[in-house]
């Protein structure tokens, strides 16, 4: 289904009603309000991660690329920036002496806690606007449109940039 992106003036297109420009601007208020009211430490990426290993602890990382939806070359720098800062570490799987397998550290714990509650808060006052049948629609909506599309498959490579690792 087309979304009509109303009448061009002058050759330009209305995109008021553009599904990639709206969500674009989305994005860039969700970066306003991640960096004034959640974290200038820790970046959305570094939060999946965190979340994931507190989701599944000791799981490896391509295991943990998959879960967080990250790419390898996205979650290797990710996880080599948690490792530096201390919230994450590498220990060898105690099921397979070959492998290493990622915990949070007490540090990453603590971490993910205040960041989880700020990035909570932050969604409140990010769906503000909407009442809350609103809000289910929209990310149900939302979860529709990602989950049609290959890069939020299993197995598939997301189109991540590493600007925000």
């Amino acid at each position: 289904m087309s979304v009509p992106s109303g009448p061009a003036v002058e050759g330009a297109a209305d995109l008021s009603a553009n599904p990639g420009h709206l969500t674009r601007r989305l994005q860039q208020v969700i970066h306003q309000l991640w960096t004034a009211s959640v974290s200038t430490d820790t970046t959305p990426p570094q939060f999946v991660v965190l979340n994931s290993l507190r989701a599944s602890p000791d799981i490896d990382q391509r295991t943990l690329g998959e879960r967080a939806c990250l790419d390898r070359s996205t979650v290797a720098d990710v996880v080599a920036r948690l490792v530096q800062r201390g919230l994450i570490r590498r220990v060898r799987d105690p099921h397979d002496g070959r492998r290493n397998v990622l915990r949070l550290t007490t540090r990453g714990e603590h971490t993910h806690a205040e960041v989880a509650a700020r990035a909570e808060a932050m969604n409140e006052e990010l769906l503000a606007p909407l009442v809350s049948e609103e809000r289910l629609t929209l990310v149900t909506l939302l979860g529709r449109v990602v989950d049609a599309h290959p890069v939020s498959r299993p197995g598939a490579q997301p189109a991540e940039t590493a600007d925000e690792t």
